[in-house]
């Protein structure tokens, strides 16, 4: 699991470039900070589905809270949604969402 995380962050770095997450400034907005770290604690409570379909949605997000779940696709390179039977999807999201924490962590959140 340890190897994989290491092996997303680069992915996860890339993922935020170009999905727009930060901006031409190297900042994120701190909203999607607080959406990536409660990611993982959702996928655990409602399950991996109901987290992919909840983070999906903008809805009444300040931020665009749907590019969490295209980061993640992005890093595990598949769609969540289409693959959920797969039965290694779950620790893949998980060990994405570890990454994409991780990666962010590195922008100054504004």
């Amino acid at each position: 699991m340890r190897k994989r995380i290491e092996a997303y962050i680069p992915k996860a770095l890339e993922a935020i470039e170009t999905l727009s997450i930060s901006n031409k400034d190297g900042e994120v907005a701190k909203q999607f900070n607080g959406y990536i770290s409660s990611f993982g604690a959702s996928i655990r409570q409602a399950g991996l589905l109901a987290t992919s379909l909840f983070y999906g949605e903008k809805g009444g997000a300040e931020e665009e809270r749907q590019k969490v779940v295209q980061a993640i696709e992005e890093i595990i390179g598949k769609s969540i949604q289409q693959n959920i039977e797969d039965k290694n999807l779950k620790s893949e999201v998980e060990d994405a969402a570890v990454a994409l924490k991780l990666a962010i962590r590195t922008y100054k959140l504004v």
